[in-house]
């Protein structure tokens, strides 16, 4: 009979070696791949430990979140369909001229940096005098149809609206003279371009 390769004994495997060859782990892959996971796993979710929040104490008498009473927003805001844009604003601005206010027409878009800024000055209680006899339209113009915007071309967002009490642009407010890198700026800017 020919001598052929040796079988090691039944329990007692040993790795065939080869030249160049790393030695074989002590466990398989498939045993080490899911306890790695769930340690991983196990380590994400843990929380880190920090101290508890401080519970602050309010002086007798001090008024609680739940006792405040709500305010009202800054200026009030009115939402159109921009489709039918001009006719809506018209009949918009006679509705608040009917109660003493005026109409302003704010043309932005979501992806407009400068119009945050904007946003922010219209809640921003120290103007809530200069609004307060104001209705605010914010207009998307991605929304708009292709065109001129209220019979003027409009290439830079954001941009005010003064409406007079027809409906009509009365004036208009962009670019420098709408300084929204500064809240100082753009504050005063609002209050010489609103008449109370």
């Amino acid at each position: 009979m020919g001598a052929g390769p040796r079988l090691p004994a039944r329990g007692r495997a040993r790795a065939i070696e080869k030249p160049g060859a790393v030695e074989a782990a002590a466990y398989p892959v498939y045993v080490l791949a899911p306890m790695l996971a769930l340690v991983v796993s196990l380590l994400l979710s843990a929380p880190d430990g920090g101290p508890p929040p401080l519970v602050e104490e309010l002086p007798p008498g001090a008024p609680t979140a739940a006792s405040a009473a709500p305010r009202s927003p800054v200026i009030r805001r009115v939402t159109v369909d921009p489709r039918r844009l001009e006719p809506e604003l018209r009949a918009l601005a006679l509705e608040a001229s009917r109660s003493g206010a005026r109409v302003l027409v704010e043309l932005g878009a979501p992806w407009c940096e400068p119009c945050r800024a904007l946003e922010a000055a219209f809640s921003r209680e120290s103007n809530r005098a200069v609004l307060a006899r104001w209705w605010l339209v914010e207009v998307n113009v991605d929304t708009l149809p292709s065109g001129p915007v209220l019979g003027r071309p409009t290439h830079t967002v954001p941009a005010l609206v003064r409406l007079d009490r027809s409906g009509r642009p009365e004036a208009w407010l962009q670019g420098e003279a709408l300084p929204t890198d500064s809240a100082v700026r753009l504050d005063g800017a609002l209050r010489g371009f609103l008449p109370s």
